[in-house]
């Protein structure tokens, strides 16, 4: 049978609402059965293979590393910092979510934590000082899209290790296109401050700033910790999610003193049952992945396309619609981990280097999850900012626009992302 029918299947089983994890086993095993002859014992030596690696740690310890940030204040620290660096300018609580969404990026690594953690201080701050809420909803929402795209990120450790690419690589090619995701989402927050005449907060005193460097100095570390801790050799990046987690207990426990034990041991039953649900996609995505293989779908995808394309920007076009299409509808690491090892033969045979395709993915799904219908952090945007969904819809098309631009500066300029790697000897040109 024509392995087509099992994709087909997998197609059915999402619309149909069934769990993306039950989803890619019941379809493996419909290939395995009709298309492939892949021997039934196989299944959890397949499976196991999927978790049977180092750099799979860093999951469940960033998702912690963040967890912890979010309870010990941090938020609130980093706000402040951000508040006293940039609140001076034009729309200041428009470039202070900004800012403060790319420290917080260095702790966290995903969007949702940072609309949820802290979108509720930003999004409070900024209609207490004269913001509409349309505004206010709309740029946490697309400054939360920083988290994965800054180091560390939980998307691309998934990504490095369904396609072998060096992680360590992966983190450090971020920094460039998160900086400039950062600067046109402040270029569009200072053309709003001067069409709606948005405030700019007061300059304050040296030692209100001194204040502010003292209570965000050790948050900021971190991103720096893990960079140059990589850059050094002193560990490698699985290792340095364990040094994250280690920081934030310390900072959380004994210098702010805002975790007792009990919230520590919520906070690792809260990470033990996200990581585990995350695992399990993993392990059945390695299925899914070995049996297409089997089956022979991404050589046939890749005949395909490279017979019908012979343009490598044609090629990466079509590419960012379709990811940008999926990222609507699919949660990021799925969507990675189904997605990587179709698109990465394909790639690679345009000449694309897969540090530049993990970028270019996780930037796509991350404009994805700011998009209806089913963007998770428009829900908890919605939720957060008691905005409906309508609205804060409408409000985010101008900032579709800012992310937009900044995936076309990504997709055609490819040093963006490969240069900082190869100048750290991490490999990327």
């Amino acid at each position: 049978m024509d392995p087509i029918w099992g994709l087909l299947l997998l197609l059915v089983l999402f619309l149909a609402g069934l769990p993306v994890t039950y989803a890619l086993g019941f379809s493996a095993l419909f290939i395995m059965r009709f298309s492939t002859g892949m021997k039934w014992i196989t299944i959890g030596q397949q499976m196991m293979a999927g978790l049977n690696s180092f750099t799979i740690l860093a999951v469940p310890l960033f998702l912690l590393a963040g967890k912890l940030m979010n309870k010990c204040g941090v938020t609130d620290r980093l706000f402040k910092f951000a508040r006293a660096i940039v609140g001076w300018m034009p729309g200041g609580l428009g470039h202070v979510n900004i800012l403060a969404s790319f420290i917080f990026a260095g702790m966290s690594g995903t969007a949702i934590a940072d609309a949820s953690g802290l979108g509720l201080i930003e999004i409070k701050a900024m209609k207490d000082a004269g913001y509409d809420k349309d505004f206010s909803c709309a740029v946490t929402a697309a400054s939360s899209t920083l988290g994965p795209i800054i180091p560390p990120s939980m998307p691309l450790v998934v990504y490095g290790t369904i396609s072998g690419t060096s992680i360590g690589a992966l983190f450090v090619a971020g920094v460039i296109p998160g900086i400039i995701m950062g600067v046109i989402m402040m270029a569009l927050v200072f053309i709003y401050a001067l069409i709606r005449k948005y405030p700019r907060d007061r300059v304050g005193s040296k030692r209100e700033l001194l204040h502010a460097c003292k209570e965000g100095f050790l948050p900021c570390m971190t991103p720096v910790i893990i960079l140059l801790g990589i850059y050094t050799g002193i560990f490698t990046p699985t290792e340095s999610a364990a040094i994250v987690v280690v920081y934030a207990a310390i900072l959380g426990i004994l210098v702010y003193r805002e975790i007792n034990f009990r919230e520590f041991v919520d906070v690792l039953k809260e990470t033990v049952a996200d990581a585990i649900g995350i695992c399990i996609l993993i392990s059945a995505a390695t299925l899914f992945g070995n049996v297409l293989v089997k089956a022979m779908i991404p050589q046939t995808v890749m005949e395909f396309i490279v017979n019908s394309i012979n343009n490598k920007y044609v090629f990466l076009l079509i590419l960012n619609l379709a990811l940008l299409l999926v990222g609507m509808f699919m949660e990021t690491v799925s969507a990675i981990t189904i997605l990587t090892p179709i698109i990465l033969p394909v790639a690679v045979a345009f000449g694309i280097n897969p540090i530049h395709l993990g970028i270019i993915m996780v930037l796509n799904l991350m404009i994805g999850v700011v998009s209806p219908p089913f963007g998770v952090v428009l829900f908890a945007i919605n939720k957060v900012g008691e905005i409906s969904f309508g609205r804060l819809v409408k409000a985010m098309v101008p900032w579709f626009i800012v992310l937009l631009a900044a995936l076309a500066i990504v997709t055609m300029l490819p040093w963006t992302c490969t240069w900082l790697p190869s100048t750290m000897g991490l490999g990327g040109l």
